[in-house]
C-alpha cells in the first residue's frame, strides 16, 4: 500500500510567510486599537437629535461613525483571516488549497498571505456567482 506525502513549501518559505503574517497581525491590531480609541470619543460626543443643532452636522457624524464602523469590522475580519493562516503555519497545513487540497500559488500567498483558496479555485467560486 503507497502512502502519498501531501506537497508542502519548505521550513523557510513558511518562515517568510509566517513573518508577514505576524507584522499584518500587529499593523491590523494596531488600527483596530487606535479605531477603538476614535470609536470611544465619537460615542462620547454623538449628537443630540433632540437639541436644536444643525441636522446636517449630526448626520454627518453619524455617517462618521457608521464608516468607522464599517472599516473596523473589514479590519477584524482581515485579523481573522491572519491568525487562522497563523494557526494552519501551526498545523502544518498552510498553503493547501482548503478546496481542493493542492497548493496554493506562491505568487498568490506574497500577494495575500493569508489566502485559504488556489486560484483555480476562486475561478470557480467567481464562475459560480455569475
Amino acid at each position: 500500500m503507497a502512502i502519498f506525502k501531501r506537497k508542502k513549501y519548505d521550513k523557510k518559505t513558511i518562515k517568510e510567510f509566517e513573518q508577514a503574517l505576524k507584522q499584518q497581525q500587529q499593523e491590523l491590531e494596531d488600527k483596530i486599537k487606535e479605531l477603538n480609541l476614535r470609536e470611544k470619543d465619537m460615542a462620547i460626543k454623538m449628537p443630540d437629535f433632540m437639541a436644536n443643532e444643525d441636522a446636517s452636522i449630526e448626520a454627518d457624524e453619524v455617517e462618521e461613525l457608521n464608516n468607522l464602523l464599517s472599516l473596523k469590522m473589514e479590519w477584524e475580519n482581515q485579523l481573522e483571516r491572519v491568525k487562522g493562516s497563523l494557526e494552519r503555519i501551526e498545523k502544518g497545513v498552510y498553503g493547501i488549497c482548503e478546496s481542493c487540497g493542492e497548493l496554493i500559488e506562491i505568487e498568490r500567498l506574497r500577494i495575500e498571505p493569508s489566502g485559504r483558496i488556489c486560484m483555480q479555485c476562486v475561478k470557480k467560486q467567481n464562475s459560480q456567482l455569475k
